[in-house]
């Protein structure tokens, strides 16, 4: 399995650094009034929307068939089985032949030996487990593929998202790691921008109310 490559937002919180992502956290915390755990979760969730965004499908690989596997209980044509792997499992479902043969299932069995097409798992991946996080819609990772952690310590602090698909480094553009943390600190300076300009106008509104308030009470006086 090729190395896993992760996701990062970390920091000293009580203090300013001069980074892009960083100065963009730092916005989040003073203009939205999240805290500095709450920035760095947003700030995981919008780059990995943005890796999502830019990871390409991997290439249909040639059809495979699971391996068969053999029930002991059972007698030797109806013991046949296949383990399936199912997003949001940690251990795998066996899919016994004899279910098909009886019309207990759907499908036939040639289908359930083969393994599925997953040409677009790279993608998803980069959501799976940040629930965790307050991300809606994500999906649980399948087991070994994906993780969410978090950093502790006296005044650095973040989160990691790590993605293990063997593939991934593969199919990912050059300069990617760039690419998502600069479309995430966009992302966060302009949602703090449109929030600033919502207060403003809220502002303006106020007044002018005010304004109209003090008016009226002239003309009536």
């Amino acid at each position: 399995m090729a190395s896993a490559v992760s996701l990062k937002t970390i920091g000293d919180w009580r203090k300013e650094i001069h980074m892009p992502l960083a100065t963009a956290l730092a916005v989040s915390m003073d203009v939205t009034g999240r805290t500095g755990s709450e920035a760095c979760k947003h700030a995981i969730i919008l780059m990995a929307k943005s890796a999502a965004a830019i990871t390409p499908p991997k290439r249909p690989s040639p059809k495979k068939n699971r391996k068969v596997m053999h029930d002991p209980r059972m007698g030797k044509g109806a013991g046949q089985y296949v383990d399936v792997y199912t997003q949001g499992r940690s251990r795998p479902s066996k899919v016994h032949k004899f279910r098909f043969d009886s019309g207990d299932l759907r499908g036939t069995w040639a289908r359930a030996k083969q393994i599925g097409n997953n040409s677009g798992l790279a993608k998803r991946s980069w959501m799976w487990g940040l629930g965790k996080l307050g991300a809606a819609n994500t999906g649980s990772p399948i087991p070994g593929t994906s993780s969410v952690s978090a950093l502790r310590g006296a005044e650095i602090n973040g989160y990691i998202k790590k993605n293990k698909l063997s593939y991934i480094t593969k199919i990912l553009p050059a300069g990617w790691e760039s690419v998502v943390q600069r479309k995430a600190t966009n992302l966060i300076m302009k949602q703090a921008e449109q929030k600033i300009e919502r207060k403003f106008k809220a502002d303006v509104r106020r007044k002018r109310r005010q304004q109209q308030r003090a008016i009226s009470t002239f003309f009536k006086v």
